[in-house]
């Protein structure tokens, strides 16, 4: 599983393999990440390892609650893809597979 961020103001999706199984660490993250000044709430999905955070844009921006979420171990945004990184990775896929089925029929 590998690491994923969606982020509209005010909503932040996440995705991460230490979030993925046990019901124990979801309630961890879900207590910390409301601890947060400006998150008013946390719907957890531990059998996708996802998790979407809403937030108080006036008291919180994203790019903080980010760092925070970096800096606790429960995400790492380096790592992560956004949106657009997937549908450029499924174009690609999807190109590459269009060029295979020329190539074989020449």
């Amino acid at each position: 599983m590998n690491y994923y961020m969606a982020d509209t103001p005010g909503r932040l999706r996440i995705e991460s393999p230490t979030l993925k199984g046990e019901a124990c660490e979801a309630g961890k993250f879900h207590d910390f990440v409301m601890a947060i000044p400006g998150v008013s709430s946390v719907e957890m999905k531990p059998i996708i390892g996802s998790a979407t955070i809403h937030y108080d844009t006036s008291r919180l921006d994203h790019t903080r609650l980010i760092e925070v979420l970096d800096k606790s171990g429960y995400f790492d945004h380096l790592h992560a893809k956004t949106p657009d990184e997937c549908l450029e990775d499924g174009i690609e896929k999807v190109t590459e597979a269009v060029v295979q089925a020329i190539e074989s029929d020449l």
